[in-house]
């Protein structure tokens, strides 16, 4: 398994990527990322599409361009259709002699007998696809002879119901990833296809298991399972294995033909290694595209002869494994597309100052309501930018004073959040504009030591960047009603959520008390709740969207 070191993720990424923005939604959360922090506007865009496809827009004083997921508003609807077409893709690389492997379009009239025959007369090894198939679904490579391509056939067409197939001749080499835009290859990736290692020790199921807790460390990777079917099983069996087989110390075990990362592969940086040569096949491939400006390109490359041939186009392909490669140095692509679409914000950088980033799952989660058309995140904090931590003591109940704390910094627009580490200790992160930060500080170490019981106070570098917004995290709940919090709800001996009545004079008094103070915490059990939270926007009109 490849090692953590191996990898140089970008610096300004690092804990910016909220988990709800993980895996194929990194490319839609980057690049709106990058063009929010540099000061342009976000807009993201309620059109009940996928959460990875939301559509997004970026405003730099009067110009406007809309996205959806990499792809930005230069790239024609024409030539969005084109590439969602394999074979029409395959036609029109032709037409500019760009390489690309023979083979020939099916259509759901021909018979599975049409098929084979042309197979047969092609020649193997072959490769099968499904015309309209994305992120690798269906497409198997490298198949010897009839028997295998015949099985293959009918995984394609009936198991996974695609009708309509190409049929081509398999190229060897390594399976690329390029990225271009205008006349400049921005990143490239090899894959290896979905793998375990072996130990000596652990059979390849358990290896499997293994290996898929430390891809969900990579963001771009997070919960994307390798699953056990049938060409996997198939695989093992040519070798003699089961997936309860325990390969030998160091074993490399290939358990998928594709080198697809959704279907499970590594990926590992290549861009340095790329030559002028096939650097210029993938730039000619995308001008050959009408409407093309900025694509995804699936490559097969033969190192030894320096050639290779476009397997297909994608117009709106994930970027997230060049952010987060399982190998190799991290490729910078949100930058590069906001520089081609904003070349006069190049110089708006926001490289050695606090970093910010915003939540994208309530967005989403509002959109999947119905309850908004559009929302504005507002503006990135721009100018003279702090971050600072504090670790407080205080001698009372910090629940009031955190609260206290979380109005001073939304008044004032600073962002951050109080966490709660113990009852009377407290995490303060500060992030916003030096005056504002330096305020609250002041009052902190000022006039409010002695009227808040503060006994310590102890700051602490701040490196990582801030979500905007201000809430309080770990709210502690009592353990009694003396401890000034609102208190949980009580029971009594016989199991009725009633509370509890206290034996003495003033008992009745206490159950009005105990009434309104257990009335007071179920609401503030709504109110801190994720569902309050997400529709406070609705409840303070015109502040977030329209």
């Amino acid at each position: 398994m490849i090692q953590n070191q191996s990898r140089k993720w970008l610096l300004h990424l690092k804990d910016s990527i909220p988990q709800g923005a993980y895996g194929y939604s990194i490319s839609m959360y980057s690049i709106a990322l990058e063009g929010w922090r540099r000061g342009l506007k976000l807009k993201f865009i309620n059109e009940n599409r996928r959460k990875s496809e939301v559509y997004y827009s970026l405003t730099y004083k009067d110009r406007e361009h809309r996205f959806s997921v990499s792809r930005g508003d230069k790239v024609t609807n024409e030539a969005l259709k084109i590439c969602r077409n394999k074979h029409q893709t395959k036609e029109y690389l032709l037409r500019k002699k760009v390489p690309t492997p023979q083979g020939k379009l099916f259509k759901k009239e021909n018979s599975d007998k049409d098929i084979i025959d042309y197979a047969e007369e092609l020649g193997y090894p072959l490769v099968i696809k499904p015309v309209a198939g994305t992120g690798g679904t269906g497409v198997i490579a490298n198949i010897k002879n009839k028997d295998e391509f015949i099985e293959a056939l009918s995984y394609v067409r009936n198991d996974l119901n695609n009708t309509e197939v190409i049929v081509e001749r398999h190229f060897d080499g390594r399976g690329y990833r390029i990225y271009v835009i205008g006349d400049q290859v921005v990143g490239a990736f090899d894959r290896i296809p979905a793998n375990v290692i072996g130990d000596g020790e652990n059979d390849i199921k358990t290896l499997l298991k293994l290996k898929l807790k430390e891809r969900d460390k990579n963001p771009a990777l997070f919960r994307r399972p390798i699953k056990i079917d049938r060409e996997m099983k198939n695989l093992l069996r040519e070798k003699d294995y089961t997936i309860s087989s325990v390969p030998k110390q160091g074993e490399r075990v290939i358990l998928k033909t594709t080198n697809n990362v959704s279907s499970g592969g590594d990926s590992i940086d290549v861009t340095d290694q790329l030559t002028d040569e096939i650097k210029n096949i993938a730039i000619n491939a995308v001008k050959a595209i009408p409407g093309l400006e900025h694509a995804g390109l699936d490559m097969i490359i033969d190192t030894e002869q320096n050639t290779g041939v476009i397997l297909e186009i994608n117009s709106m392909p994930s970027i997230r494994n060049h952010l987060f490669p399982n190998e190799g140095i991290a490729r910078d692509i949100p930058k590069a597309l906001i520089d081609y679409y904003f070349p006069e914000t190049k110089s708006e950088s926001y490289k050695g100052k606090p970093l910010f980033y915003f939540d994208f799952q309530t967005v989403f989660d509002v959109f999947q309501q119905g309850k908004a058309k559009e929302i504005i995140i507002p503006d990135a904090p721009q100018g003279d930018i702090v971050a600072k931590t504090f670790i407080i003591t205080s001698s009372i109940k910090g629940v009031d004073y955190a609260k206290s704390l979380r109005k001073k910094a939304r008044k004032l627009k600073v962002n951050g959040y109080v966490k709660f580490i113990k009852h009377d200790k407290i995490s303060l992160v500060l992030s916003g504009s030096s005056q504002s930060v330096n305020q609250i500080v002041e009052e902190i170490k000022g006039h409010s030591f002695k009227r808040d019981g503060i006994l310590e106070v102890v700051e602490k570098k701040r490196n990582t960047p801030v979500q905007i917004g201000f809430d309080i995290i770990n709210m502690p709940k009592a353990r009694n009603l003396t401890d000034g919090y609102y208190p949980v709800r009580l029971r009594s001996g016989n199991g009725s959520s009633k509370p509890k009545r206290k034996s003495n004079v003033n008992k009745s008094k206490d159950n009005l008390r105990e009434e309104r103070d257990y009335y007071k915490q179920e609401f503030m059990k709504i109110k801190n709740s994720n569902s309050w939270k997400a529709t406070k926007p609705f409840r303070k009109v015109g502040k977030l969207f329209k």
